[in-house]
């Protein structure tokens, strides 16, 4: 299952990856097509992130770093405030990975939001398009 879930986010940012190379990801000012940003703080971003830690390093075997998860966690609404938007969270426990999905015009916020467990965890994110916009946006 992580496998395929892995695969499947790594598929995602392939795909986002060779969009955004491949060509500009924001309308010139003549470009004015429905779904467009002409400015991109208009334009919200999804993030999905990927978070894992060894089985010796998992903030559940100590209460100290079961607080800095919790820390975490509740650092949630001052993210909200900066624009981050947690769509969803999952755990896969006895994997020890954590997936997030979460939506933001400010690439910085969404820095900010994970900084409290890089220390503890090995993570990435990367923006995709819901599979809508991606058929919006491919050659007919």
């Amino acid at each position: 299952m992580k496998h395929k879930i892995a695969g499947m986010f790594g598929m995602c940012a392939l795909v986002v990856s060779s969009m955004i190379c491949g060509s500009h990801q924001y309308a010139f000012g003549n470009e004015k097509d429905a779904g467009w940003a002409i400015n991109p703080s208009e334009k919200k971003t999804l993030y999905v992130a990927h978070w894992t830690h060894t089985p010796e390093n998992c903030p559940g075997r100590t209460t100290d770093g079961a607080k800095v998860l919790s820390k975490f966690w509740e650092g949630k609404k001052n993210a909200e405030a900066k624009g981050v938007k947690v769509i969803g969270a999952y755990v896969t426990v006895t994997e020890h990975d954590y997936y997030f999905i979460v939506e933001a015009s400010d690439y910085a916020a969404v820095v900010e939001f994970f900084l409290p467990i890089i220390p503890s965890q090995t993570g990435r994110f990367v923006p995709v398009l819901t599979m809508d916009e991606w058929l919006k946006i491919i050659p007919k």
